[in-house]
């Protein structure tokens, strides 16, 4: 099947903008075989013109939205914030998030859009619960997203003792949660190899994960990001999307892990790639060359 590609991930986050620099990204995405792209949503759907953005899209391109990017901006300032939030205000407040992103994709051809389990669990912020987000994900599946389907994203779950990236909850608690909810809109899971390998400290973590998703009837996704124990540039244990070991020795996402996690995976209708080209200094082609030998790594390791 042709993946996705974070295109909001593989773009340079050096200010001010070069406009240039990623219309030229853009044009190269244009010509890879691609289903579409992952696009971020922080309140907008570009860091700086929206209207630029949607100027850039294939009309032959579907989306992943991925409602991350303004969750972690949020918790940032508000440790109450999340969809499974004990804090009622909190909740609210990630209700409210998630409504203007469905506002958002009107006219977009989205297929999915991926929400996410805040706040931190063990944070200095509110309390996490399956039922506040069971609570929250009915109300979610009971609003019209034109057509798109939506997904929880596993981000790497709180383990004591253990720093955390993104500290969630448990995959458990999130399929239990889409089990309890209720709505007309269709719900699964999706798995980001980086976040399940970083909540294990193993690239074994992913495969788990896989199949615990697939044990549950709700894997709907699969997407490739890495993780390294120790770099300069992508850090240890850090959810900063890594490239394949190829492109980053240090990285454990490495051909033969894609192959068995796509082996345990087996059929999804939402395969990706997500990758952030480091040093900041690269150019559109340097970056474009990193998404290209991912792009090929997979489908290596779909093909053995």
């Amino acid at each position: 099947m042709k993946p996705f590609v974070s295109s909001y991930a593989a773009a340079s986050p050096v200010e001010p903008w070069d406009r240039a620099a990623e219309a030229d990204l853009f044009a190269g995405l244009s010509r890879l075989d691609l289903a579409g792209l992952e696009l971020p949503f922080t309140g907008r759907l570009h860091r700086h013109d929206d209207e630029w953005l949607i100027g850039q899209l294939r009309p032959e391109w579907r989306f992943v939205l991925t409602l991350l990017p303004g969750t972690m901006d949020r918790l940032q300032e508000d440790r109450d914030f999340g969809l499974a939030s004990a804090d009622k205000d909190g909740r609210a407040r990630a209700l409210d998030f998630a409504q203007t992103a469905c506002r958002s994709i009107e006219g977009l051809p989205v297929a999915a859009v991926e929400l996410h389990s805040a706040p931190r669990l063990g944070g200095t912020g509110a309390k996490s619960s399956l039922e506040a987000f069971a609570d929250s994900l009915s109300q979610l599946r009971r609003m019209d997203w034109g057509g798109a389907e939506l997904l929880v994203e596993h981000c790497d779950a709180a383990v004591p003792g253990q720093p955390a990236e993104k500290g969630f909850l448990s995959l458990e608690d999130e399929c239990a949660a889409i089990k309890l909810s209720s709505g007309p809109t269709p719900m699964r899971v999706t798995i980001n190899w980086a976040r399940s390998a970083i909540e294990k400290r193993s690239a074994d973590g992913p495969l788990d994960h896989i199949r615990r998703a697939k044990q549950a009837g709700l894997l709907g996704g699969l997407f490739f990001s890495g993780c390294t124990r120790e770099h300069a540039d992508y850090g240890a244990w850090k959810d900063s999307h890594a490239p394949f070991s190829a492109s980053c020795p240090s990285s454990l996402l490495t051909p033969e892990a894609a192959k068995a996690s796509l082996q345990e995976a087996g059929e999804v209708d939402y395969l990706g790639v997500k990758i952030q080209p480091l040093p900041v200094s690269l150019g559109a082609g340097e970056r474009l060359a990193m998404i290209r030998a991912a792009l090929g790594a997979i489908s290596a390791s779909a093909a053995c």
